[in-house]
């Protein structure tokens, strides 16, 4: 749960540190007060883009804070867990928003992505704004509030049965592009025969690099090889064998009388037996160097040709090798290409197969979470004010359907607000309060006690009065659970139903605009529910408000 929100220099709060407890908490204020703002910082903190404007003027930057609690929210622990950055109980989100429009978020002091606090956020929280309301309207809102009722593992295997058809499908049509034409698969045979000739093995275009450049500077190595060994050993001038030698000889005489020039005899002896070793390469080497242009001839020829194949294919010529052997491949399956079409046909009927089973499956299952979720909405339908007012989940399974990836069914609520009156796809009859009363009624009949463990609730009561908005705070109630429930509200009677009222409150000082949030408790929360009934001043308001809250 969201247990302390902290915010500074954003929009017009300056400085804000606030503590949150569980259960229902009502949020009120003056229009215009900022009390939408709360529900702003906490969208960017869970991954809500964010944009320079949201820095106060005058300000660098704008920083945001909150702690959450991670009791009862395995789903969070195991997130943080692969991402390695787990802490304990608690969970510290921050993010700074400078004004010239970069933004950097970290997730326990962690330095993290826009994209990994949206993860996150997605599994702590649930915002429900008006918008919400139109989305409602929306045919694949009404499939997901629908799928929400049915084993999430059974609209899976549907998602999957379509993933593994469009792959098959995919891969008919590569197969079908890549088949060609007669002429194409002549030239494919031409261009393998090529290759089959050049029979270039991996690795050798190197080794062919190699030779050519030793039997090129075949008299260099030669005349390198007489100069060395000339060095080492010649009887006309000293060398270095000559010398070695007659070192050792001097040092062998006096070597028993004096240690240091035994080990120095020692050492030079290695390094007679290395020259000695190292002169018969030498020598070898001179003789075999004898050059052989016609070898030099071939080596040049067959280079010649692996660069030219490698110009035409427009690859670098050690990949020849590899190339040769993909259109090796590609040439046997074009060769067979009527039982590979074929097998490939069969994968795309199996896996539509599939996929038709799984979406009746779904669309069964579907069909008996529409019967109970229409009946315990129209109940709660009835508790806020609509007790004539029907609702109901229409499945209609399309047999001709191309494979989706949500099934076969055409889903959409319809809606008759008056007996009387012949259901109508929702969109159609539901005015903007009744659309109100609709989505909370199906709030809570989908079961708000699945999910995240703090919801919040920005306006969604807009549209609704009187003893309807009493049943509107005591579902609002209903929805924190065992969590929390925050929610924005212009409404007294949604006020008093909650555990816990905020206060937000604007002022203007030198100039300035800034907002505050006060805690109320007994008498301010009369004073403030008076205010939200009418005034805050007159006798009647605030009788009404005080037994308003002792109902509640």
């Amino acid at each position: 749960m969201l247990r302390a929100l902290a915010i500074s220099n954003f929009a017009i709060i300056s400085e804000l540190d606030l503590r949150l407890e569980p259960g229902f908490t009502a949020i009120t204020g003056e229009t215009g007060a900022g009390k939408s703002i709360l529900v702003d910082a906490l969208g960017l903190l869970l991954g809500d883009r964010a944009e320079s404007s949201l820095v106060a003027p005058g300000c660098k930057q704008a920083e945001l804070a909150a702690t959450f609690g991670l009791d009862g929210a395995p789903q969070a622990r195991d997130w943080l867990e692969e991402q390695a950055m787990e802490e304990d109980d608690e969970l510290l989100l921050r993010r700074v928003i400078s004004s010239d429009g970069r933004s950097r978020a970290w997730i326990n002091g962690r330095s993290a992505t826009i994209s990994q606090l949206g993860e996150l956020g997605a599994l702590l929280v649930e915002i429900h704004g008006q918008h919400e309301h139109q989305q409602l309207e929306k045919p694949d809102a009404q499939r997901r509030l629908l799928d929400s009722e049915i084993d999430t593992d059974r609209v899976k295997a549907v998602a999957g049965a379509f993933n593994d058809w469009r792959l098959a499908r995919r891969e008919l049509e590569r197969f079908e592009h890549e088949a060609g034409d007669a002429d194409q698969l002549e030239l494919l045979r031409f261009q393998c025969r090529e290759l089959d000739e050049l029979n270039l093995l991996e690795g050798e275009f190197d080794e062919l690099e190699k030779e050519q450049e030793r039997l090129s500077r075949s008299d260099d190595i030669r005349l390198a090889a007489s100069r060395a060994a000339a060095a080492l050993d010649q009887d006309e001038t000293p060398s270095v064998r000559g010398l070695l030698h007659e070192a050792l000889h001097e040092l062998a005489r006096v070597g028993d009388f004096e240690p240091r020039l035994a080990e120095a005899a020692g050492m030079l002896e290695e390094a007679r037996i290395n020259i000695d070793e190292a002169f018969a390469v030498i020598e070898r080497a001179g003789e075999e160097e004898s050059g052989d242009p016609e070898r030099l001839s071939e080596v040049n020829r067959r280079l010649e040709k692996c660069l030219d194949l490698a110009r035409k294919h427009r690859v670098e010529p050690g990949d020849l090798p590899a190339l040769a052997t993909s259109l090796s491949e590609r040439l046997d399956r074009l060769e067979h290409q009527g039982e590979r079409r074929q097998e490939l046909q069969e994968a795309v009927t199996t896996t539509e197969q599939s996929w038709r089973k799984q979406a009746e499956a779904l669309s069964a299952a579907r069909a008996k979470a529409a019967r109970s979720l229409s009946a315990r909405a129209c109940k709660c339908l009835a508790e806020l004010g609509m007790d004539q007012a029907t609702l109901d989940f229409q499945v209609a399974p399309d047999a001709d359907s191309a494979p989706t990836a949500h099934g076969l069914d055409r889903i959409g609520i319809v809606f008759s607000a008056n007996t009387g009156q012949p259901p109508r796809p929702l969109a159609r009859v539901a005015s903007g309060g009744e659309l109100s009363r609709v989505a909370l009624a199906l709030m809570i009949a989908s079961g708000q006690q699945q999910g995240p463990r703090t919801r919040i609730f920005d306006e969604v009561d807009a549209g609704v009065g009187g003893e309807t908005a009493h049943a509107v705070g005591r579902f609002l109630r209903q929805a924190a659970g065992d969590g929390q429930a925050l929610c924005v509200t212009h409404l007294a009677q949604v006020a008093a139903c909650a555990d816990h009222q905020l206060c937000v409150v604007k002022s203007s000082e030198q100039g300035a605009t800034s907002t505050r949030i006060e805690r109320l408790e007994d008498e301010t929360r009369q004073r403030e529910i008076a205010r939200m009934l009418g005034s805050a001043e007159s006798s009647a308001s605030l009788a009404h408000a005080a037994e308003m809250l002792e109902k509640a």
